[in-house]
């Protein structure tokens, strides 16, 4: 759920932390792939994206496409890429947690860092070069500077309009791939996320969470095969 974790910090981390609270509460449910589908910007979303937009534009991003996620119902997202420096970034729009922004940079050996405004995630592990930073208050120009400086060395891979979807897709995979090699999520992202959402529970219906998730990112990954 977060993240492109790549370029998804925020939403492969959020349908991880949606399936762990699922679980909390006895229900299901761990897509390990998405589809991006084209669409137009309305509602609330355009409103963000209209806001947020010149930000972008004065500092040299131009829009690369909107786009619904086909699992996760109300997700939409708008990207924009710097095709001189490598930068991509997203606004998201999901429905639950209203919206936030990644902004990231992947190098050609596959290592990234993302600076994200989604306001869960940390609770979650993260895979060796794949840096995420979490702050809802870090501004556009903030999270631009942050992924500039941090970033890993180059050469870095370039976004476009032309790739974008297909790179995005791709970060969802590899994220959710590595959590279900290491056999979905952990008693210890279980235990830190409850904390994290105040929620008072005991440690056998951590495991009981723990056991189910697990169970699930195993179903998804044999349906993936």
């Amino acid at each position: 759920m977060n993240g492109f974790v790549v370029v998804t910090a925020g939403i492969a981390g959020l349908i991880v932390i949606r399936a762990l609270r699922a679980a909390l509460a006895g229900k299901a449910g761990t897509p390990l792939r998405i589809h991006l589908v084209p669409m137009r910007a309305s509602g609330q979303h355009l409103r963000d994206v209209q806001t947020r937009t010149p930000e972008f534009e004065e500092r040299g991003f131009t829009r690369a496409g909107t786009y619904k996620v086909d699992v996760m119902r109300g997700v939409v997202l708008t990207a924009f890429v710097h095709e001189r420096e490598s930068l991509c970034a997203i606004i998201y729009h999901h429905p639950a947690v209203g919206c936030f922004v990644d902004v990231v940079s992947k190098n050609r050996a596959g290592n990234s860092f993302t600076a994200t405004t989604a306001p869960m995630g940390e609770a979650l592990d993260q895979r060796d070069g794949q840096e995420k930073v979490f702050d809802p208050g870090l501004t556009i120009p903030a999270l631009i500077d942050l992924t500039r400086a941090r970033r890993p060395s180059g050469p870095w891979e370039i976004w476009n309009a032309g790739n974008f979807a297909a790179k995005f897709e791709a970060a969802y995979a590899q994220e959710m791939d590595w959590r279900a090699g290491r056999g979905g999520v952990t008693s210890d992202e279980v235990r830190r996320q409850a904390k994290a959402d105040r929620r008072e529970v005991s440690e056998g219906d951590i495991q009981k969470a723990t056991q189910k998730l697990q169970k699930q990112f195993l179903e998804s990954r044999r349906d993936v095969r």
